[in-house]
């Protein structure tokens, strides 16, 4: 019974590292797209760059770590003294027994404190 509980154990702890190394990328891509998002609408804030400029240059930039995205999931927003981005997306993650789809939001909001 003793050894049966090892294997269990070993075979759960190996199942269990599986799943954390098809599922990390994705939430690691997600954390570095936060910061991406956060540094981008301090940095446009204070530019005259369009919305879809920035939201084409997030695209580029998040394939550096890996996340897909296309211009119609970033959402940019830009009043006098204010640029608000959002990111909402989907990862797909395929595992043998059970596939599926990981969703991420996020999103940032950023004053311009020379406008008012």
């Amino acid at each position: 019974m003793n050894q049966l509980k090892s294997i269990f154990g070993v075979l759960l702890l190996v199942v269990g590292s599986f799943v954390l190394i098809k599922v990390f990328p994705a939430y690691w891509g997600n954390f570095k797209l936060g910061r991406l998002i956060d540094e981008q609408s301090v940095a446009d804030t204070y530019t005259s760059n369009s919305p879809d400029d920035i939201a084409s240059k997030i695209c580029e930039k998040a394939q550096a770590f890996n996340v897909v995205l296309t211009p119609e999931e970033v959402t940019v927003h830009r009043t006098p003294g204010e640029l608000s981005i959002a990111v909402d997306y989907i990862v797909h993650v395929d595992i043998p027994v059970h596939s599926f789809d990981l969703e991420f939001k996020n999103a940032t909001q950023n004053h311009n404190i020379m406008s008012k």
